[in-house]
């Protein structure tokens, strides 16, 4: 095991060094060339796995993101709600009121907008009989 940690390391460092240097790739696949056929397919199984676990990170987050688009969505429906909810209870003899009238419509109709459901768009293609 400490041998073959030693070997991967010195593989790394071999390859660093001719990226470094300028060597070309074909120096690398030369190398490649006289390792054995089960390290070979050692190291293969070993980028396999890492580009699955990549993979399977990358799900998370693009998981995760899309819960925080629907939270932080559901949150701005809340305060739109509330805003209209704190003007609609103000008295219309209010001098001073929390929210411009302006504002008020315009959170009632980005409401409106959020809490309809859009239409299928229409297959407008002729159907052959």
């Amino acid at each position: 095991m400490e041998e073959q940690k030693s070997k991967e390391v010195k593989m790394n460092t071999v390859a660093n060094q001719k990226k470094q240097t300028g060597e070309g790739e074909t120096s690398l696949i030369e190398e490649l060339k006289t390792w054995p056929q089960e390290k070979l397919i050692q190291q293969v199984v070993q980028m396999n796995q890492q580009l699955f676990n990549q993979d399977n990170y990358i799900n998370r987050m693009r998981d995760q993101i899309t819960e925080m688009r629907d939270f932080i969505q559901n949150k701005r429906i809340d305060f739109l709600f509330k805003v209209v909810e704190i003007s609609s209870n103000e008295k219309p003899a209010s001098e001073y009121p929390c929210f411009a009238k302006d504002f008020v419509e315009k959170c009632i109709a980005e409401l409106q907008d959020a809490l309809t459901i859009p239409e299928a768009p229409k297959d407008n293609t002729p159907k052959d009989n």
